[in-house]
């Protein structure tokens, strides 16, 4: 078959390629063969080859015609700037009109005049300042591409490009946004209509746009002499300095201000479980140091664990407690003998300690917050216990209450504690003496649990009355009456910074009080059953609550929620839910590095 001209060329230059060892997609095809290009083409081709870049490849491509992706867009950008820091916000702000303009004038160029009215009145709110009002006004009135292109104004504006005057710092940044995010259209017009001046700093401080100036020869009779000396210089820069410290140091505060007011970081949880407890587990706290783990149990026992891999070593004792001697088992020993046989459990070292001595279920046990080896108990048989851990003996007895105690807690600096009782009284104790100090009397019910204020100036007692009240340490008066429960009072705890206290109980909402004004500020829905235990982390910002239902939430107590949530439901403030398989939760604490730890019984 005769084959033309042109196969036989496309064929030799077939070979030719395959020779060179180039792939099928690297060897031109037909559509490429072109045997007359006209010298404009060739010209703008050689021109975008020599300044081929990302910005100029996109300011050469026509812009996308999608009127939900300028508004989208648009709307992205007036968010990225309004939300900047203070120097960027400041410099960036005038961006936004010559912006909002082209990109309207563009729509209507499109043919998308319903959209572009739209556009219009979505975003002219924002532009209040005067001398934007009579380019609003005639922006406005513009339906066609023709009134666009007839326009002597509008033109002026769409064919003298804006110059944007800026520092290297504040145009970087905004280009880091409109590269990394969907903003394809927003950098098109940009890099169409925004003339771009970047330099080392601004004197002023502000970004400038102004119309593109047209070039002038320089006039040699313009040029002022320098006046400034050199010693004028270093004055100046000396102020440079410091005024760029000042801005530094202004935009370190702003950030942080930023991180803290952002929703706090959930934690990690640690949860001890009690598996097997036939005797009963009334409740389990750890000590302040997060070493040992101690529970109470209703047969009137207590046990203590060691959380590391020491074991509990028991210190030699004049008389064990715990056992009754006869003075006929000691008929033939000498005085050496028999110290060696009340201190034969001296000798053993267990992970476990067994406390006994009290008459009745131990309702509550707290550790004391320095490093002594303490534990104060309450019990069912209205007594509440001091224990030596070192030789594993009872030290004190306190009596002061004629009903079962159901709490006990100590002071932040271990020189007080307190009990409250189903007698309906609060009493403080010092560990020096046997018998009460004061009596806290107010309440018509039970005082279910107490808890003293970071400054141990003040007591918070929940009750069985449904109200939780605020006793003044030291007069022994009731400061606050928090009214508003539906059941009895079960969960009490501050804040750290002193100014919310927390409360819950059987009626499964939680509740958070202003100190200063005495109100309720948060009421946190969410639970599905009694809440046995609460607990604020370190920075007063996230609540921790457990109890019946097997589940810890997690609260924002920060934020402010304008909906009101329906009877049922979670409130907004719930950051998360984390329920355990079957476990009751009887404590709640935040350690260091935001962990928090939690403890209870599988039911």
């Amino acid at each position: 078959m005769k084959r033309s001209k042109n196969d036989h060329i496309r064929s030799t230059i077939s070979r030719y390629f395959k020779r060179r060892q180039f792939t099928e997609g690297e060897m031109p095809s037909r559509k490429d063969v072109r045997h007359k290009q006209a010298i404009t083409d060739l010209s703008v081709r050689s021109q975008a080859r020599s300044r081929s870049s990302v910005e100029n490849t996109l300011a050469l491509t026509s812009i996308s015609r999608d009127a939900t992706a300028f508004d989208q867009q648009f709307t992205r950008l007036n968010v990225f700037i309004m939300n900047a820091a203070d120097p960027y916000k400041g410099q960036l702000q005038p961006l936004l009109f010559p912006m909002f303009a082209n990109i309207y004038l563009e729509m209507l160029c499109n043919g998308q005049k319903v959209a572009a009215h739209k556009f219009h009145e979505r975003h002219c709110d924002m532009f209040q300042a005067m001398q934007h009002q009579p380019l609003l006004k005639l922006l406005k009135k513009l339906e066609t591409k023709s009134e666009v292109l007839t326009n002597k104004s509008v033109a002026a504006l769409r064919d003298n490009c804006t110059v944007l005057t800026a520092g290297q710092d504040t145009f970087d940044y905004l280009m880091r946004f409109l590269k990394t995010e969907d903003n394809m259209i927003i950098l098109q017009v940009f890099n169409q209509y925004i003339q771009t001046n970047v330099t080392s700093s601004l004197s002023n401080g502000k970004i400038e746009l102004s119309a593109m100036p047209e070039e002038k020869e320089a006039d040699p009779s313009m040029a002022a002499p320098e006046t400034a000396s050199n010693s004028q210089d270093k004055i100046g820069e000396v102020d440079r300095a410091q005024a760029r410290q000042h801005t530094l140091e202004e935009e370190l505060a702003s950030a942080i201000k930023e991180m803290h007011d952002l929703p706090p970081s959930l934690p990690s949880i640690c949860f001890f479980t009690f598996l097997n407890t036939y005797q009963g587990l009334c409740s389990a706290t750890l000590s302040p140091d997060k070493k040992r783990l101690g529970g109470s149990f209703e047969d009137g026992s207590i046990s203590v664990w060691s959380l590391e891999p020491d074991t509990f070593v028991r210190s030699p004792t004049e008389c064990d407690p715990s056992k009754i001697v006869l003075s006929a088992d000691f008929i033939h020993c000498t005085e050496q003998e028999i110290r060696e046989k009340m201190n034969h459990r001296a000798i053993q070292s267990t992970e476990r300690i067994n406390l006994q001595g009290h008459r009745g279920a131990v309702y509550k046990t707290r550790f004391l917050r320095d490093s002594s080896p303490y534990l104060l108990s309450c019990s069912e048989d209205c007594t509440v216990r001091l224990w030596d851990m070192a030789p594993q003996t009872n030290r004190v007895i306190y009596k002061g209450h004629t009903s079962p105690v159901w709490d006990v807690n100590i002071s932040c600096a271990d020189s007080l504690f307190a009990s409250c009782s189903h007698d309906t009284t609060a009493k403080l104790w010092t560990f020096d003496r046997t018998y009460p100090l004061r009596s806290y009397i107010g309440h018509s019910m039970d005082v279910d649990c107490i808890e003293f204020h970071p400054n141990s100036s003040y007591l918070a007692t929940g009750s069985a009355d449904k109200t939780v009240r605020l006793w003044s340490v030291t007069e022994a008066r009731t400061v606050r009456l928090f009214q508003g429960h539906r059941g009895s009072v079960l969960a009490l705890a501050f804040s750290p910074n002193g100014k919310l206290l927390a409360s819950a109980g059987e009626d499964r909402r939680i509740r958070v009080w202003d100190l200063g004004s005495g109100h309720v500020i948060k009421e946190l829905r969410g639970h599905s059953d009694i809440v046995y235990s609460l607990a604020f982390d370190e920075n007063s910002h996230m609540l921790a609550s457990g109890g019946a239902d097997c589940c810890i939430r997690l609260w924002d107590i920060s934020r402010t929620s304008d909906s009101i949530t329906s009877e049922g439901h979670s409130s907004a403030e719930l950051l998360g839910a984390f329920p355990t398989k079957s476990a009751l939760i009887s404590y709640l604490s935040f350690s260091q590095h935001n962990v928090l730890l939690a403890s209870g019984a599988s039911s």
